[in-house]
């Protein structure tokens, strides 16, 4: 009986973990909305137009602001990373902004729709699946790193079908990541039994990484399917 019950809750503890890191990662995707519609030249051309000069200084204070996250979460207090992570989804909606002036905007509402079904089938299959994922870890890193080359070699080649391969290898390499991260953060959630400040800020990584893969699936999924308005 006792045994049964240790469990449960070991079970109810996990479940709890994963919560955290999808309700994160949801408050992340609504602020980044916000922002980027806010900001769409279409609501507010006006802003649209003061802000678009500075994008690539938006774009290194959010890597600073990645840099930081990943290597002084473990250092930095609960709240400082929240105060981040909120800070990096409000840059990421700045930043993804001028979508709405190349992409109509049922476009970009389809899109997220096939990257959210997407987002979501690989993350209940690594959330079900019995096979152990974890020895692709090293497979998605060098994909992730062959894409960053590929992704710097087509600003110069500026070739349209390279740049649909590099989408097609991007859309295949995200989504497995998703299972890969979601079947990590549940073996985790299991070992998580520190205080409840490092269990708030493991569950905020955690997010911060699913967050990351909705982005991205969304982004080269737009490349493949997006609408371009006739400017």
């Amino acid at each position: 009986m006792n045994q049964f019950h240790n469990n449960r809750t070991y079970i109810s503890m996990a479940e709890g973990f994963m919560s955290k890191v999808y309700g994160w990662m949801t408050a992340g995707l609504c602020l980044t909305a916000a922002a980027a519609y806010s900001l769409s030249p279409s609501v507010n051309p006006g802003l649209f137009q003061a802000v678009a000069p500075y994008l690539m200084v938006f774009a290194l204070i959010q890597f600073g602001v990645a840099m930081y996250f990943s290597f002084a979460w473990k250092t930095s207090n609960f709240m400082t990373l929240a105060g981040l992570f909120i800070v990096y989804s409000l840059l990421t909606g700045v930043i993804l902004a001028p979508l709405a002036y190349i992409y109509t905007g049922e476009s970009l509402f389809q899109v997220f729709l096939i990257a959210a079904a997407m987002f979501g089938t690989m993350a209940v299959y690594g959330s079900v699946t019995k096979s152990d994922l974890s020895s692709m870890g090293n497979i998605l890193m060098m994909a992730l790193i062959g894409l960053v080359i590929a992704n710097l070699v087509n600003m110069f080649l500026q070739s349209a079908q390279f740049d649909i391969l590099i989408a097609c290898v991007g859309v295949g390499a995200f989504a497995m990541l998703t299972a890969y991260d979601v079947q990590m953060l549940r073996k985790l959630g299991y070992q998580a039994v520190g205080t409840q400040e490092e269990v708030n800020k493991i569950a905020l990584v955690g997010a911060l990484s699913l967050y990351l893969n909705v982005i991205n699936l969304f982004i080269y999924l737009l490349k493949l399917f997006g609408k371009k308005r006739n400017n």
